[in-house]
């Protein structure tokens, strides 16, 4: 156990085909060996307010701002992948989940900016192509 908390938080998915990848893409390609995590199914997408998604909004804003704020969060990433059963739910055509999950993405980048300004922001998309998992970045 270390004495001092993580400085940084990765919001993610719970899906577990994907969890590895995105705990070697944190570590290894973003440099962060230790970090907080808030893993729920659709990551990020709780922090879009929508119909579909009140309650869930509400929890994530109360636990990640208080992951913030107790644990002097100063990095925070964000992760969506493809084929998320959290997306399949809202019974869209795959390209309108990749542009939903993306847009829900630049939604909790501004949100989590403009409540806790200061705390760098980044978010990726993880999507599949031939068999290989690739991580893009999401601009806001």
């Amino acid at each position: 156990m270390r004495a001092e908390f993580a400085h940084t938080l990765a919001i993610c998915c719970s899906d577990g085909r994907f969890a590895p990848a995105c705990e070697q893409f944190i570590q290894q390609t973003l440099g962060e060996e230790w970090f907080d995590r808030f893993v729920v199914p659709g990551g990020a997408a709780w922090l879009h307010l929508d119909v579909l998604t009140v309650w869930e909004n509400h929890i994530a804003r109360r636990h990640i701002g208080f992951l913030i704020e107790a644990h002097d969060i100063q990095r925070v990433i964000l992760i969506a992948h493809q084929q998320c059963g959290f997306y399949e739910q809202l019974r869209l055509t795959p390209a309108q989940t990749v542009n939903r999950q993306v847009e829900d993405l630049r939604t909790a980048m501004r949100f989590l900016q403009e409540e806790h300004p200061g705390i760098a922001v980044e978010a990726y998309y993880l999507r599949i192509a031939d068999g290989q998992l690739i991580f893009e970045p999401v601009q806001d």
